[in-house]
């Protein structure tokens, strides 16, 4: 048997007919409680202005015994065991009965001026609803009881009928209200389709990205899962460049052995070419241990404070014989949102750089400017030509390929910045050498880079 959970329109449709059937079970069996009672209610009262017709036809003979001088318009009084039954009894045992009770009795209550109801078994074990009350009269010689007595079961059976009415009802509405549910639930969940859809249509190459059409309760998803397939994307482009790169640096020296090797091999050369090769092969694979698992940390701030400082101390103590000034200044609250390791390899690689050229001091600044964290590194070197800065800004240039002392530090340093979504650029320091300058998104929406990124 599959473990697969159901799917989410089940659970969805089932979840609401759920509730559904115990609303209207809920709401059902309200009505028809509600609808007995005032059944009942309303017959009980059909009974007591019968009695009160009763009282009014009911008369003292000159005699002292009790007659009921007129009928009571109710034709059901005449039928034998019809349900539908009066007595007036005297204060003496005489009774007076209704035509439909025949030879039969009914039970007298315990008597009084006030109104009592009750409930008794009529002749036939016919369930019987009793109003009953005692009257005293002037010329009786004691109280005259008088009972009108009325058959339940036409209350059950217009209850039994609202019943059969009040499921029809129901069943209907709930039949109707499960299609509607049905119904939203599938157009409700079209999005996710469309959704599933899409993803299909990028796995099979259709499209590169999912679509911006989707529903705010759907965009999120659709926004992280575009974050994934351009990780994704920038990783392939990524490795396909450190290829293109290295199988581009591996033809010069494969052609030279080849052409060795076609006549008389000279050592030396050869020895050269493999030695040009195992550098380039290490190169490749530094840069590509460098970023290989960058960018991935979420819900981390870097204070750059104080990773800066932290460099800079090492620094001071490596070119201890330069005596040199390392300045940092970062505001408060400037953080890299990311690895700290990362952190520390771009800025490792920026500062140390800075200080290998700088002839006196390094400036490091840090400013968080409108989500963006501003990292620029100053010295006094040499910097770079506008030339060179050009060339080291043009899309897809290899930093390894400028002039020596520009090459594999960099290079790890625009790979990593790509990684975390930001960029590297290059201008004129104030204090005559290079600056650096490492824009990096703090929102942790922003982190992921796109397709195209430089490298």
């Amino acid at each position: 048997m599959s473990d697969r959970p159901a799917s989410l329109s089940a659970r969805l449709v089932g979840g609401a007919l759920v509730w559904l059937l115990l609303l209207l079970l809920l709401g059902g069996g309200v009505l028809a409680l509600a609808f007995r009672d005032t059944v009942e209610q309303e017959f009980g009262h059909r009974l007591d202005a019968m009695l009160r017709a009763m009282i009014a036809a009911t008369e003292i003979a000159p005699d002292g015994t009790v007659a009921v001088v007129r009928p009571l318009g109710d034709p059901r009084f005449e039928q034998i065991f019809s349900g539908w039954y009066w007595q007036v009894s005297e204060p003496g045992g005489r009774r007076l009965r209704s035509r439909s009770l025949w030879d039969a009795t009914l039970p007298t209550g315990t008597g009084g001026n006030a109104m009592q109801t009750r409930r008794l078994d009529g002749p036939r074990g016919e369930p019987l609803l009793v109003v009953e009350r005692d009257l005293a009269f002037p010329d009786a010689a004691g109280p005259v009881h008088v009972l009108i007595a009325g058959d339940l079961r036409e209350v059950a059976d217009g209850v039994r009928r609202f019943h059969l009415l009040l499921a029809a009802a129901l069943g209907l509405l709930g039949c109707g209200m499960a299609a509607a549910v049905a119904i939203q639930v599938r157009f409700g969940l079209q999005p996710l389709r469309a959704l599933a859809a899409d993803l299909d249509g990028v796995r099979a190459g259709d499209h590169p990205r999912l679509d911006n059409r989707y529903p705010c309760e759907v965009a999120p998803l659709a926004e992280a899962m575009n974050g994934v397939l351009d990780a994704d994307t920038a990783l392939i482009e990524r490795a396909r460049t450190h290829v293109g790169n290295l199988a581009h640096g591996l033809k010069t020296p494969l052609a030279v052995i080849g052409t060795e090797m076609a006549g008389t091999p000279d050592r030396a050369v050869v020895t050269a070419q493999l030695h040009s090769m195992r550098r380039l092969i290490e190169h490749h694979l530094t840069r590509a241990a460098a970023v290989a698992g960058a960018g991935r940390t979420l819900g981390v701030k870097v204070p750059v404070d104080e990773v800066a400082q932290a460099i800079a101390a090492v620094l001071t103590r490596v070119f201890a014989d330069k005596r040199l000034a390392i300045a940092v200044e970062a505001e408060a609250g400037a953080a890299f949102r990311g690895a700290r390791e990362d952190l520390e390899e771009m800025l490792g690689n920026l500062m140390e750089n800075a200080a290998k050229w700088a002839a006196a001091r390094v400036l490091v600044r840090a400013v968080d400017d409108s989500g963006v964290l501003q990292v620029t590194v100053e010295d006094e070197g040499p910097g770079l030509s506008a030339d060179q800065s050009a060339a080291a800004a043009r899309r897809g240039r290899r930093f390894d390929e400028m002039a020596p002392g520009w090459g594999l530090g960099l290079a790890i340093v625009a790979d990593l910045a790509a990684v975390n979504g930001g960029t590297m650029a290059f201008d004129r320091s104030a204090l005559g050498g290079l600056r650096v300058r490492l824009s990096l998104p703090t929102g942790a929406g922003e982190r992921l880079a796109r397709p195209g990124s430089p490298l």
